[in-house]
């Protein structure tokens, strides 16, 4: 072997070392897992909330989460600075929150509202894009109360039929900031790292009586109870999974169709693989095999929204692509 090639392999070998040990480095991302009685959340569709006492049909679920602390890698703590996350509960629910050197994550932390100083800085300062920026619809309440820390509005009654009661709860003062510490299983991407937390939204109106309809913007009993049941009953950590890329070319992979709502037929660039495929929480909701490069199977029974398929070949790489459900 000349100099030449021997360098080159040194070089090649370096990079894969290289590749190998930051690979789960980099950004980082929380995963809000929309939940309305452990079933997918759909805006406008009635479930039973307050252990089955009446109907709540959710059009609108907004809140701030900030001072976004991780305990990670053997119990080093890496604090997001300054960074807050409007989250709506119909949106894409991964936020990214920044970029740090962390490999596994052991517990989150972070609060629910917009601490003391932010909360009553002025939002026209902000970039409009940022989360504190003047929205619409506002989630600033004024300079004396701040912002509303929770949004949660629909319409309730004693049946699904009859849930047209205006219930609109706006969580606003800052006696209402909570925190929240969770342990965690870390999701590890090609990206980096990220968290999934599912986000029980139904325990929201745990203990409120809104069947008959509520509207409360401020500081209230009802809204001091939704707050604490936010902190205490919503969020739970969700099952995590790890792949790794580059066994099959994600460009060999045909699902069709995509988006699909009851069949879809798997052709991949290798004859034989096992295929999963895992919602957003990591969680694994179906399995099959792919024999002779193709596999067609049912998907009738998975709740709508996103999940990735997973396709490992005999030598132990996984590569994935995205699946959509809808109805």
């Amino acid at each position: 072997m000349s100099i030449f090639a021997s360098m080159k392999t040194f070089l090649l070998a370096l990079l894969a070392l290289f590749l190998t040990s930051s690979a789960y480095a980099g950004e980082i991302g929380v995963v809000f897992n929309a939940l309305m009685n452990g079933r997918p959340l759909v805006m406008g569709t009635p479930v039973r909330v307050d252990n089955g006492k009446y109907f709540f049909s959710p059009r609108f679920l907004q809140y701030y989460v900030s001072d976004i602390s991780f305990v990670h890698d053997g119990g080093k703590r890496t604090k997001a600075e300054e960074i807050y996350l409007l989250v709506n509960a119909k949106d894409a629910p991964r936020y990214v929150v920044g970029s740090y050197d962390i490999t596994n994550i052991d517990s989150i932390e972070f609060h629910i509202g917009v601490s003391y100083m932010s909360n009553h800085s002025d939002p026209s300062l902000y970039p409009p894009e940022h989360p504190l920026a003047l929205k619409e619809p506002s989630m600033h309440w004024g300079w004396a109360a701040g912002y509303r820390f929770i949004v949660l509005e629909g319409s309730a009654g004693s049946t699904a039929q009859t849930a047209t009661a205006d219930v609109q709860l706006h969580s606003v003062g800052d006696t209402l900031y909570r925190r929240i510490t969770l342990p965690v299983n870390s999701t590890k991407t090609d990206k980096g790292v990220d968290v999934v937390l599912n986000a029980e939204y139904g325990s929201l109106l745990q203990n409120i009586d809104a069947s008959l309809g509520i509207v409360l913007h401020g500081l209230g009993e009802e809204t001091i109870v939704m707050t604490e049941n936010m902190a205490t009953l919503v969020f739970s950590p969700a099952n995590s999974t790890s792949v790794q890329d580059n066994a099959i070319s994600a460009s060999n992979i045909s699902i069709n169709p995509n988006p699909s709502s009851d069949v879809v037929t798997i052709a991949g660039g290798i004859s034989e693989a096992d295929v999963r495929i895992v919602d957003m929480a990591g969680r694994l909701v179906a399995t099959t095999s792919l024999r002779g490069g193709l596999t067609t199977f049912s998907v009738a029974s998975l709740p709508v929204g996103s999940y990735t398929v997973l396709i490992g070949a005999d030598n132990g790489r996984i590569t994935r692509a995205p699946l959509s459900i809808v109805r």
